[in-house]
């Protein structure tokens, strides 16, 4: 098993959950001097630094009313050596904040339990 199934298997859902929830809803693109979305070697496509991230720094907003997602919010990849993490805002929206430092064209990856077994706010 990888890593990915490792994580389905740990929160409890398929893979077809995880993909009905992923596409469902509005997805807001917009440019942003901190990154980019492309090709992953991951999965499909991921989210990549334009620039050097240091540790704690806020890369940008992952929903918006806590129902529209950003690129963020939909194309950030699962690892298990997650470099960011979302948190959650007092309105409940999410933003994508470094975990460790990220340097510039790393693709950003959080830890999907994270935000499923755990509420973190900001």
């Amino acid at each position: 098993m990888n890593e990915y199934d490792n994580m389905l298997k740990d929160i409890g859902v398929s893979r077809e959950q995880v993909d009905k929830v992923t596409r469902s809803g509005k997805v807001v693109e917009f440019d942003s001097c901190m990154y980019s979305k492309r090709e992953s070697d991951i999965h499909g496509l991921g989210v990549f630094a334009k620039k050097d991230i240091k540790q704690k720094q806020i890369i940008g907003l992952a929903t918006i009313d806590n129902v529209i997602k950003t690129t963020l919010g939909r194309f950030t990849n699962h690892s298990d050596n997650n470099n960011a993490r979302f948190y959650q805002l007092k309105n409940r929206d999410l933003v994508l904040v470094a975990e460790l430092d990220i340097a510039e064209g790393k693709e950003i990856l959080v830890d999907y339990r994270d935000h499923t077994l755990n509420e973190r706010y900001l």
